[in-house]
């Protein structure tokens, strides 16, 4: 039989045991409740993300013809055009393609120009016009003849592009202006398509004397929910047009 003190130090070994692991498992239980807290603050912090979880297989490349827009592009990019000694500004949502088919355009028109398109709609096509219409400036003073010429090949080329679009459709006077893109004289003259079934779709002619030609921009909105965005899209764009140096 044990001695009475031995008793008395079993029992107090037994109640620090008991007090070490009551401890322990308030340490836990505090540990767990401070990683929770702080799990909830990052989250709380953390706004959550709409975009899905990246796919370990590649995106498709989009056709040429795909109606979804291309990624956006950073808006001071540009593309250079050869045939037209140009560039022109490729914003966001457009994307360069080979072939369009938004619109008929005369045989070697556009021969060897670039192309940009939006979506299925809108199209924006750079050319040099006819130097026998209107001849290159011989002067960088007042030209009322040169202007004159200006203006009668815009006012012509956005009245032939529209009975391209639309035979036999009437269309209403959008604007006639003098607006200068890059600092040159420039006429524009835009069109709606009036009734049938492209009501609504815009054409745009832009007609710019540059050293040494006169360029011919052609840009066409057909009838969509968007066309009037699609339209001030490609306004955009065509503004942004710059000649080379001659």
């Amino acid at each position: 039989m044990q001695p009475w003190w031995w008793r008395s130090v079993a029992a107090c070994a037994s109640v620090l045991v008991l007090a070490g692991l009551v401890a322990v498992f308030a340490g836990a239980v505090g540990a767990d409740r401070a990683t929770a807290v702080r799990s909830a603050s990052v989250e709380a912090a953390t706004p959550p993300s709409s975009s899905p979880a990246p796919s370990s297989s590649p995106a498709p490349s989009p056709s040429p013809d795909d109606d979804a827009p291309a990624p956006a592009a950073a808006p001071d990019r540009r593309v250079p055009d050869a045939a037209s000694a140009t560039t022109v500004a490729l914003l966001p949502g457009w994307r360069v393609v080979p072939t369009q088919d938004v619109i008929e355009v005369p045989a070697g028109r556009f021969d060897g120009a670039t192309i940009l398109r939006r979506g299925a709609n809108t199209v924006v096509l750079i050319g040099v016009a006819d130097p026998a219409r209107v001849p290159p400036r011989a002067t960088d003073g007042p030209d009322p003849a040169g202007d004159a010429a200006l203006e009668a090949e815009a006012r012509r080329l956005v009245d032939a592009y529209v009975d391209q679009l639309a035979p036999g459709a009437d269309a209403t006077a959008v604007a006639d202006n003098d607006g200068a893109i890059a600092g040159l004289p420039t006429r524009t003259s835009v069109r709606r398509v009036e009734g049938g079934g492209l009501d609504g779709a815009l054409v745009r002619v832009s007609t710019i004397a540059a050293p040494g030609r006169t360029l011919s921009v052609l840009a066409v909105a057909r009838p969509s929910p968007t066309v009037g965005a699609d339209g001030a899209a490609a306004d955009e764009v065509v503004r942004s047009v710059r000649p080379d140096p001659a």
